[in-house]
């Protein structure tokens, strides 16, 4: 499926490529790069973007334990389907 479909995006960007190179069409170079977008993100090809986490003030998080009652009720404040 995935062969599939980078030959449809592979198909969809020679069509706009064309247009963008020959007429110099600003809207086809945009199209251009949405599907080069989507062609890397379907074939992986982008690096993993990294998240980094950090507490206040850009020093550790704070991990505490906690009980199971304690996780209930910080779940209940937090549902807004809860009852």
């Amino acid at each position: 499926m995935r062969a599939l479909e980078a030959d449809r995006l592979d198909r969809l960007f020679f069509v706009a490529y064309k247009k963008a190179v020959r007429d110099q069409d600003l809207a086809a170079i945009d199209r251009t790069l949405r599907i080069m977008e989507r062609r890397a993100r379907l074939l992986g090809l982008d690096m993993p973007v990294r998240t980094e986490m950090s507490g206040p003030d850009g020093g550790p998080v704070q991990v505490e334990n906690v009980t199971v009652d304690e996780l209930d009720a910080l779940i209940a404040l937090t549902d807004p389907d809860g009852e």
